[in-house]
């Protein structure tokens, strides 16, 4: 059994609410409201810029090989991903103003602190923060992909494609080398909760106050 599987099984129920949540079954039945995408796709933007300067800043305290890995799947993938995230925006009227003058809800803005605190602890404990994002999201890629609505199954077509299966098995290859402890479990704990929160938040369209 893999430290992945050991780690998802000790908070399965809340593992099964974040890749089967509402939003998510919503965006495969093609009945998601488009406001709430659009409100989603400003909020993981500027989550995922957060986190790539977190991973970054973890990487220094990582074993060479496993980041090296980790980073040429990311990389050499990341075009397709952002071409599919322009395609995307586009279809939404999204422009580089509207995210750069949107601020972070409460749920975003204590993520991406979550994410950026555990970098400076250590490679480990980044890694299992990082974690359920990365390897969630392929799950639910997967489950999305074939909706009605063309932009989820847009959306859906790379998280649930054989490049991210690459991002993500190198995860959960790295994930097998850092040693479990209580602390590790609580902080890929604290992660799936601010996923499921982060959908929530998306179908509320909490308000946005941080900057």
């Amino acid at each position: 059994m893999s430290n992945f599987d050991i780690l998802r099984d000790d908070v399965k129920d809340l593992w099964d609410k974040y890749i089967r949540h509402e939003f998510v079954i919503k965006m495969k039945e093609g009945t998601l409201p488009l406001d709430s995408f659009k409100y989603y796709m400003i909020q993981d933007t500027k989550y995922v810029n957060i986190m790539l300067k977190s991973l970054l800043n973890a990487s220094s305290k990582a074993p060479l090989n496993k980041i090296t890995n980790i980073l040429n799947a990311i990389f050499n993938t990341r075009d397709k991903g952002l071409e599919i995230e322009k395609e995307i925006l586009e279809k939404l009227n999204i422009d580089d103003a509207a995210i750069e003058n949107t601020g972070y809800n409460l749920v975003n803005y204590a993520y991406t602190r979550h994410l950026y605190y555990n970098s400076t602890i250590g490679w480990d404990y980044f890694l299992a923060s990082w974690a359920p994002c990365m390897i969630g999201y392929s799950f639910v890629g997967k489950f999305v992909k074939g909706s009605p609505n063309e932009i989820y199954d847009l959306w859906a077509s790379f998280y649930g494609s054989k490049d991210y299966e690459n991002r993500v098995e190198t995860i959960i290859d790295a994930l097998d080398d850092i040693k479990l402890n209580d602390g590790i479990k609580n902080v890929f704990r604290n992660s799936v909760n601010f996923e499921i929160m982060f959908w929530e938040a998306a179908l509320r369209k909490d308000p946005t106050i941080f900057k």
